[in-house]
């Protein structure tokens, strides 16, 4: 895995440290709270897709999974921080 998008979420800084000590060297985010946020595409390359789940719409977190779904790419649901998310990645590993 080298390239992952975070939805949801403000202060990722964290989060984008725990992604890095995994090897993702390239995030995007996405904080979902935009108006067009919805009609975005998730980019080409990436492999994981991690979701804060305390950030986000339903409607937005549906969408997001079905496009993910679509290209067979790993979803990673955590609360906003790097402590749940690092156990998560983990297992992924």
């Amino acid at each position: 895995m080298s390239t992952a998008l975070i939805v949801g979420g403000d202060q990722i800084i964290g989060i984008k440290k725990e992604l890095a000590s995994f090897g993702i060297t390239h995030i995007n985010h996405w904080p979902g709270r935009k108006v067009g946020d919805g009609k975005k595409v998730i980019p080409q390359d990436t492999k994981l897709i991690v979701m804060i789940t305390d950030w986000i719409s339903h409607n937005f977190t549906s969408k997001i999974k079905q496009d993910a779904n679509k290209r067979g790419l790993k979803i990673v649901y955590t609360h906003n921080g790097p402590v749940a998310l690092r156990k998560k990645l983990k297992d992924l590993h």
